[in-house]
């Protein structure tokens, strides 16, 4: 063993514990590594070869072998006679079987199936035409209505002058007003409406169109509606002038 390493190592093996024994909450990873190399190196030193040196210089006596102890052999026990084959018993030969033969079965007549023509489609009746609704009949009364008064003030004269299209010259707020006081609110029947007094050439056209569709069917005698129906009537007068 090299003495003089391995008081070297054991020194350093000291002092690094000492170290690690001041703080040993706060030993790292490293400082183990250390540790374990000093241990390391301290186990080679004490192996050092000066340790084997005198045990290489004092000769070893050779050792006369042992003597071989003598194997005794039993000789085999003979194996037992096998037992002679059992006596082979010749099989009777296999009985004959006669079956009957089959029944033939004759499958019976197939039935005869006799078609009948079909039925004959019932004849379509067609209905009879369903005549569109009559207009409703004007009341005596709806003169007063289109009564024309004439106009004596130039605001009036004014008021009366001819107009090319109804859709145009009524404003959006009439429009919306004069649908829910003549047509129930229905804007679908005041556009059919004004569509179709555009297309009249003169005003005794449009006057037999609204008595016919119009003044019956929603009440424009009513006092409530009547003002309202008087103004509309005389819009629609000036786009025949």
């Amino acid at each position: 063993m090299d003495l003089q390493k391995t008081k070297i190592y054991l020194d350093k093996l000291n002092r690094e514990f000492t170290r690690l024994s001041r703080d040993p909450d706060n030993i790292a990873r490293i400082d183990i590594d250390i540790m374990a190399s000093y241990v390391r190196e301290l186990y080679d030193a004490m192996l050092s070869e000066s340790t084997f040196s005198a045990a290489k210089s004092t000769p070893v006596a050779a050792s006369k072998p042992a003597p071989r102890p003598i194997e005794v052999v039993e000789a085999p026990t003979p194996a037992p006679a096998a037992p002679p084959p059992p006596p082979v018993i010749a099989a009777p030969p296999p009985a004959v079987v006669i079956q009957p033969a089959p029944a033939v079965v004759v499958p019976p007549p197939a039935p005869v199936v006799v078609e009948t023509p079909p039925p004959a489609p019932a004849p379509v009746v067609e209905a009879p035409p369903v005549a569109p609704p009559s207009p409703a009949a004007a009341p005596v009364n709806a003169d007063v209505l289109f009564e024309e008064k004439q106009a004596k003030e130039l605001s009036e004269k004014l008021s009366e002058l001819p107009i090319a299209d109804l859709k145009k010259a009524i404003a959006l707020n009439d429009r919306l007003l004069l649908t829910r006081e003549l047509f129930s609110g229905d804007g679908q029947v005041f556009e059919s409406t004004i569509s179709a007094l555009n297309g009249f050439t003169q005003f005794s056209a449009a006057q037999q169109y609204l008595l016919d569709h119009c003044v019956v069917r929603y009440g424009w005698l009513d006092k409530k509606r009547m003002d309202a129906a008087k103004d509309f009537i005389k819009l629609v007068r000036r786009r025949y002038k």
